[in-house]
């Protein structure tokens, strides 16, 4: 059973656009970040939040983010780079709002 549903979801899947894939990832991706932070494993410093450390493609590991924390810290060299280019364009979301300004 578990095959043919599979099967059916991979068939259905290969068939949308690419930008209908690309949706449906991006959708499950901050579907994921937000149950991250309701857990309090994401804590990042803009809106909408980085993908880059949930992917794992930062220093912070099993799709956790502390990129809030560390810019609390001034420990600028530990937040991610789309956080960084988020945060020089505006979208800074810290809880703490005089770390906004880098």
């Amino acid at each position: 059973m578990i095959l043919i549903v599979t099967f059916v979801i991979v068939v259905s899947f290969k068939q949308k656009s690419f930008e209908e894939k690309r949706e449906i990832l991006l959708n499950q991706l901050y579907i994921n970040i937000e149950e991250a932070k309701l857990e309090g494993k994401y804590e990042c410093c803009i809106e909408p939040p980085c993908t880059m450390c949930y992917l794992g493609n930062w220093i912070w590991e099993d799709g956790t983010c502390e990129c809030d924390e560390m810019m609390k810290e001034d420990k600028f060299d530990k937040v991610c780079p789309q956080c960084i280019k988020g945060l020089e364009e505006g979208r800074c979301k810290s809880t703490d709002k005089e770390v906004c300004k880098i």
